[in-house]
């Protein structure tokens, strides 16, 4: 098989070791991953002071390279992720996954472009039937917003909040809202959420668990396989 050269693009900083440490192991050995962060040119102060979100914006979530959580809009950061889009294109990657979950604009692209959002949505709705799943989002101020984005996708849920980037303590919290609710399954609502908090989440629920950064690259190597 001949090598293939995946582009990855961060909407924080790359790279993004806590992502790879737990996708790297599923991709073959002719596949390599090449990574770009929508905001590697800025410092997290600028980040932070300018693209702070405002009442009413979509809040997003990421990571920066020295590991701390940065908080934005997405009206700010999508033309830096279509900047990289093309930048990954014009390296002759042949796909492109979009390490983020959120809710953006359609972007420009030639190459296949694996954006997790609206397949973690379809995949989410056939696979509950009809009944509530768990949705767990980075912060409180994407509750509401959780509930509005999954809603609009006909999918009834039960939401709580607790980063994958701070304290694993605030998982193990949140996970405990989910006990005894009714639910088909629980969603984390994020690329930064690791393999270890998955199954942290399930010992604690007993509930199945989708993840998203494992979910694509698992779709990813079923297309170049």
């Amino acid at each position: 098989m001949k090598q293939i050269k995946i582009g990855a693009i961060t909407i924080g900083q790359a790279p993004r070791t806590d992502i790879t440490r737990d996708i790297l192991p599923l991709l073959p050995d002719y596949m390599t991953l090449i990574e770009y962060g929508a905001l590697d040119d800025m410092n997290y102060e600028d980040i932070m002071a300018q693209f702070h979100p405002e009442p009413g914006d979509e809040v997003l979530v990421s990571r920066m390279r020295d590991g701390r959580q940065a908080k934005f809009t997405e009206k700010f950061i999508t033309p830096l992720v279509q900047k990289k889009i093309d930048q990954a294109e014009a390296e002759g990657v042949s796909a492109i996954i979009l390490f983020c979950t959120g809710v953006f604009p359609e972007f420009r692209h030639r190459v296949l472009f694996i954006e997790p959002q609206p397949l973690f949505h379809a995949i989410a709705a056939k696979l509950s039937c009809g009944q509530k799943i768990g949705i767990l989002v980075p912060e409180p101020d994407q509750i509401e917003q959780a509930y509005h984005t999954w809603g609009q996708s006909g999918i009834s849920i039960e939401a709580t909040a607790a980063s994958p980037y701070l304290e694993f303590d605030k998982i193990v919290e949140a996970s405990s809202f989910f006990k005894g609710k009714n639910l088909a399954f629980i969603c984390t609502d994020c690329m930064g959420f690791t393999m270890e908090m998955k199954h942290c989440i399930q010992e604690i629920t007993g509930l199945p668990v989708l993840l998203p950064r494992t979910l694509v690259v698992r779709i990813l190597c079923e297309l170049f396989s």
